[in-house]
């Protein structure tokens, strides 16, 4: 295993110290390693979603005026969240 040492301001390290200690970690570095895998699969998870997406229909091209449109839904839809 590689060790790593990291800098935090205060703080961080008073909120990774208080994680660890109400947490089933063995202290702040099982608590850092467990974000990292936790990323780290979650990362895993959407590459494989989003290749089963491209696999799953056939593809439409993605010309100036599709683009355009998608833009304009996309800021209907946070004009109403807003």
């Amino acid at each position: 295993m590689t060790t790593v040492s990291l800098n935090l301001p205060e703080d961080l390290q008073e909120f990774v110290n208080g994680q660890a200690d109400a947490g089933q970690y063995h202290g702040p570095a099982d608590y850092i390693q467990a974000l990292i895998e936790r990323a780290k699969n979650g990362k895993d998870k959407l590459e494989a979603l989003l290749i089963e997406g491209l696999d799953s229909v056939d593809p439409i091209p993605l010309d100036a005026e599709e683009c355009t449109r998608i833009r304009r839904d996309v800021e209907q839809q946070l004009s109403d969240e807003g």
